[in-house]
């Protein structure tokens, strides 16, 4: 795997092996940053972040900060690999390793700045961690922040506080997007 674009555009990424993650491919990690175009500036967070490409890409197109979390210690090892080999410090990211509402929690408890662009790629099927995660969003949001949510083709996730702006589909999955401020 590849960063697709940007200042580290062709740099390798290491990921892990097996069946327990479900890597986003550069198909898709493309289609999502040319949909949203400019990123300069932003804090991102990339949650169930697995070998951190989402969040490394993004700060490869210009944003300001990530926030990478992930529980798995694998994983977390796997990120921190891929930030060294790039040369991306504490300046530039953050990385929890615990749960994803645990994540956001701690990002909402100790971070001044909020989060522009959340980035979610749970494990496909369990309906109920995919609407306490995105509950676990609002606080740490800054107002008008973009949700992102890969999820399985056929199933839209939703975003209680956030209106649904589009879905796309690339083969078995999809990524749909809200944007925080629907009226409640």
């Amino acid at each position: 795997m590849r960063v697709v674009s940007g200042t580290l555009k062709g740099r390798q990424l290491r990921t892990l092996g097996g069946d327990h993650t479900r890597p986003t491919t550069d198909k898709v990690r493309e289609a999502v940053f040319s949909s949203l175009g400019a990123i300069s500036g932003a804090v991102w967070l990339d949650l169930f972040a697995g070998s951190g490409a989402v969040g490394i890409e993004a700060l490869s197109r210009g944003a300001k900060y990530c926030f990478f979390a992930d529980n798995s210690r694998q994983a977390c090892a796997i990120i921190q690999k891929n930030l060294a080999s790039l040369e991306i410090g504490k300046e530039k990211a953050r990385l929890y390793r615990v749960d994803a509402e645990k994540a956001c929690a701690l990002i909402a408890s100790a971070n001044r700045e909020a989060v522009d662009i959340a980035y979610l790629d749970p494990p496909y099927g369990n309906e109920a961690l995919y609407a306490r995660v995105t509950s676990s969003l609002q606080p740490l949001l800054a107002p008008g922040g973009l949700i992102i949510i890969e999820h399985k083709r056929g199933w839209l996730p939703t975003v209680s506080f956030g209106e649904h702006l589009k879905t796309k589909a690339y083969g078995l999955s999809a990524v749909s997007y809200f944007r925080k401020g629907r009226s409640e």
